[in-house]
Order: C-alpha cells, then structure tokens, then sequence
C-alpha cells in the first residue's frame, strides 16, 4: 500500500492560488495609482515653482524701477542742497 499523492488538486488549493494572485494584482494596481499620484503631484510643484519664479522675477523688475527713481531723486535733492548752499 503506497501513499501516492493524487494527481488532481483540492479545491483549498485552488482557493490558496487565487488568493495570493488577488492579492498581489492589489500591490500591483496600488503602485500604480501611487506612482501616478506622484507625476500629478511633481506637475503641480513644477507648475506652482513656476508661478513663483514669475512674480519673483515681476517684483525684481518693480524694485528695480524703484532704484532707478530713488536714485534721480536723491541726486536731485543733492543738487537741490547744494544750489542753495551756493546761494547763501
């Protein structure tokens, strides 16, 4: 009498193979919903940086301008004091 193991297998088996493919067709679907959470949320970054740097770049312009004035009329203003300097 030989213990030969049968050649069909039991329906435990069937329910243990189908499990373990559920299971990683879930790890397999969450990383990819993960990684694309990761693109939309890079674009969204890169978008915002840009945004950013524009006005950044906008707000140098102003302060630039304003400078450029603040220096005429300080140059002004000296040659002003010194008109009535000469005057006195």
């Amino acid at each position: 009498m030989t213990d030969a193991p049968s050649a069909k297998p039991s329906w435990k088996d069937g329910i243990g193979i189908v499990c373990a493919l559920v299971s990683a067709a879930f790890v397999i679907s969450g990383a990819l919903r993960a990684d694309g959470g990761r693109d939309k949320q890079l674009e969204d970054n890169t978008r915002r940086i840009e945004s950013l740097e524009r006005s950044d770049a906008a707000k140098g312009d102003v302060l630039t301008k304003i400078d450029g004035r603040t220096i005429r009329i300080e140059t002004t203003l000296e040659m002003m004091k010194a008109a009535k300097e000469m005057q006195r």
